[in-house]
């Protein structure tokens, strides 16, 4: 890589590992994620408010999609998650040309799996459709719908691996800039396409594929040209054979982990389906719950991860685990203040989902028995990032796998259904699993041996620290006579 392209990779790692202040910096690293959720969030609701006045059918399509395009969105996330623990140890040991030679390995691979694999799955649209029951009315919106996002699945992967290698050296900005950009150009497109073309639910998946188009041509000109310090060319794409088992042991627990939970989930809609409609409506309104909560703890997961990723490489582990302890106390003190708002505003939180008094009902229940055990989960989502970010993701796998299918799902039948025990006794089991994921998750933060580097430079003590700081905000915290 030419010098040039790693002086922008340079001056980030220079303030990662030597800001002094920890706390400032995840909130300088998390802002921008946290500003690129929220702009998506609301443009999920605005695309729901187009869709619904086409009617039921319509706003039904992409509902029934979300299952068969998780398959492939496990995969892809999985692969490119693993950027996070190559590339951003890379930087930390500055070995930036290995950095790029990741990205490019981890793109490579994801493209060989991502063109065949959507072809195919356009082909078994029917097949899917057919098992799902879906009904006639929306079979074929469905299959339309699906057929345009399954030819994007290439696309998404490419803005996927730029998004990942950019945070992974401490730019969130530009991806975020990059997501608002294309999703407002999704929301200005939408009601062109479905309403002025007349093209209704197609309409609305060939405005999503253009916004796809948009940020993986960014991400593409970006790699080409080197403007955001990864410079690759086409022969980058052939993945490193030395890098393969890397790679398939960072990654392959991820995607084991998302794909088991993507299929988890859907035996949860089961066993709320079960009850009664009120209950669904209340477990509705608990993912947007949910979704708030994630818009704060998952950018502070993912900063933790950028902190912890690039003091690896450099040997730093001291920095790493103190980035870990700022990141849990910062991402546990925003939940209580969020849940313990919600708890005593819940009344007119709930008024503004429903008006119907049974469902306000249940969900004023489920808000009380399941929201304080958010700060469990998010205890296991900031394990999750340190986990990728550390490339130690084996054991955190293991227990999102356990989450879901040997707590939240037998759990919560048995006390639904065996014991009688209804809504309440499925709120208890989906609160239970997340305690105990974050009680696990809590443990190997502590005592796990994930403050260990993966890639080679860095086990080997190649990285050196450096004399200059230019931000002038701290020492080098480099432990003596460890790597």
């Amino acid at each position: 890589m030419a010098e040039k392209n790693g002086d922008g990779l340079s001056r980030l790692r220079e303030r990662i590992l030597y800001q002094r202040s920890i706390p400032r910096l995840l909130l300088w690293l998390a802002a921008p994620l946290m500003v690129s959720g929220s702009v998506n969030a609301l443009y999920q609701l605005v695309d729901t408010l187009w869709l619904s006045r086409l009617g039921s059918a319509a706003l039904a399509a992409p509902s029934v999609s979300w299952p068969y395009r998780g398959i492939l969105g496990s995969i892809g996330f999985g692969l490119a998650s693993s950027v996070s623990a190559l590339a951003g140890q890379y930087i930390g040991a500055r070995r930036f040309d290995r950095a790029s030679r990741a990205v490019g390995s981890v793109l490579g691979i994801l493209l060989a799996i991502g063109i065949p694999a959507s072809i195919l799955l356009i082909l078994g649209l029917g097949l899917y459709l057919d098992a799902m029951h879906v009904p006639p009315d929306v079979k074929p919106l469905a299959a339309k719908y699906l057929a345009v996002l399954m030819l994007t699945v290439p696309l998404t992967y490419i803005y996927l691996v730029f998004s990942f290698a950019l945070s992974a050296a401490g730019n969130t900005r530009t991806p975020t800039k990059v997501s608002v950009a294309s999703t407002l150009f999704n929301a200005v497109l939408d009601p062109v396409l479905i309403f002025w073309a007349g093209l209704g639910v197609l309409g609305a998946a060939l405005a999503t594929a253009a916004a796809a188009a948009l940020s993986a041509g960014y991400a593409l000109h970006s790699f080409a040209t080197g403007r955001h310090g990864y410079r690759l060319g086409l022969r980058d794409l052939v993945p490193e054979r030395r890098l393969l088992p890397l790679i398939a042991r960072v990654s392959g627990p991820s995607v084991a982990q998302r794909l088991a939970t993507s299929l988890g989930f859907v035996f949860m809609v089961r066993v709320i389906s079960g009850l009664s409609t009120p209950v669904i409506a209340a477990y509705s309104i608990g993912q947007v719950i949910l979704d708030i909560n994630c818009m704060i703890a998952m950018p502070l997961a993912r900063a933790t991860g950028i902190v912890v990723a690039q003091s690896l490489g450099a040997g730093m582990r001291e920095r790493s685990r103190r980035a870990v302890a700022a990141g849990a106390a910062m991402s546990l003190a925003a939940s209580a203040a969020y849940i313990a708002g919600l708890l005593a505003l819940r009344g007119p939180f709930i008024g503004v989902f429903t008006s119907d008094p049974r469902v306000a009902g249940v969900a004023s229940d489920m808000l009380a028995v399941f929201a304080p055990s958010i700060l469990g989960f998010n205890l296991f989502a900031l394990a999750n990032a340190v986990a990728r970010s550390s490339g130690h993701t084996l054991f955190i796998s293991m227990v999102g796998i356990a989450r879901l299918w040997l707590l939240r799902i037998p759990l919560s039948w048995l006390l639904a259904y065996h014991l009688g025990l209804g809504e309440r006794g499925l709120w208890a089991g989906m609160a239970a699993s997340n305690y105990a994921a974050g009680a696990a998750s809590a443990a190997w933060l502590l005592w796990g041996g994930w403050a260990e580097a993966v890639v080679e430079e860095a086990r080997q003590g190649e990285a050196r620290p450096r004399t200059r700081r230019p931000w002038g905000l701290g020492r080098e915290t480099r432990e003596p006579g460890k790597p």
